[in-house]
């Protein structure tokens, strides 16, 4: 289709309702990157361990992109909610997730404002949440910070119990993938410098990159009080990450 014609499609029927057609006529791939969590097997071993122990009231998302690995969260029978930026994508997850719409809550917006939103939000849990963090692609160009930090910022003083699992971070040591957006922004242990003051703890995957499937990309497990750290300390397929 041409360039033209595809601005006036997009100003007459809006990028949501793009986004539904998409998934309807099967004009985008529902599992551009391997199905949940890239692919990565282990990965999700380590989240189902995370699930089975902690007794979470609800689970947090931010980039939802195309609902793949929320599809998954939905298993778990909690309250999924999820935030995308990008309305196009909003709209393709809406409609693949539509019948699991008593269960799954999408929203159309940027993840730290959805955050404020859910920590304001009197009806929510404040205990015992899991997080997962993959949004770091939004304004990555123009932050002068990682995003991530902002999401923690808003998180942790919000829910101190809460367990938040990141995509895309550098695995100290190793050669998973994660996110490269220069210094200070890089998705590693030296972008959290400036939260120092939460004293955080972070946990790593234990399995060797190679021995990984699907996209080998890099997480931290991240916890704050005695109660989550106990819990994350239990959980073979992590390892306590050790200051030296």
């Amino acid at each position: 289709m041409p360039r033209i014609a595809r601005v006036i499609l997009l100003r007459l029927l809006g990028a949501k309702t793009l986004g539904r057609l998409d998934y309807i006529l099967q004009r985008q791939p529902k599992d551009a990157f391997g199905g949940p969590f890239n692919g990565q097997s282990f990965r999700q071993r380590i989240y189902w361990e995370i699930m089975k122990r902690g007794n979470f009231m609800a689970i947090v998302e931010t980039g939802t992109f195309r609902g793949t690995t929320t599809e998954l969260f939905a298993r778990a029978g909690l309250p999924v909610y999820s935030v995308e930026i990008d309305p196009r994508e909003h709209g393709f997850a809406s409609q693949r997730l539509f019948h699991l719409r008593d269960r799954v809550h999408l929203y159309n917006s940027n993840s730290p404002e959805f955050l404020q939103g859910l920590a304001a939000n009197a009806s929510f849990p404040r205990s015992n949440v899991f997080f997962y963090l993959d949004a770091h692609v939004q304004n990555a160009q123009v932050y002068h910070k990682a995003p991530l930090v902002e999401e923690l910022e808003i998180i942790f003083p919000s829910w101190n119990d809460a367990v938040v699992m990141v995509d895309d971070f550098q695995v100290p040591g190793t050669s998973y993938g994660f996110d490269d957006w220069g210094p200070g922004r890089n998705l590693d242990l030296a972008c959290l410098e400036p939260l120092k003051y939460l004293e955080l703890s972070f946990f790593f995957p234990t399995l060797d990159f190679r021995s990984e499937t699907g996209g080998k990309r890099g997480c931290v497990v991240i916890c704050r009080n005695q109660r989550t750290i106990e819990l994350l300390r239990n959980i073979r397929t992590l390892r306590q990450h050790q200051d030296t």
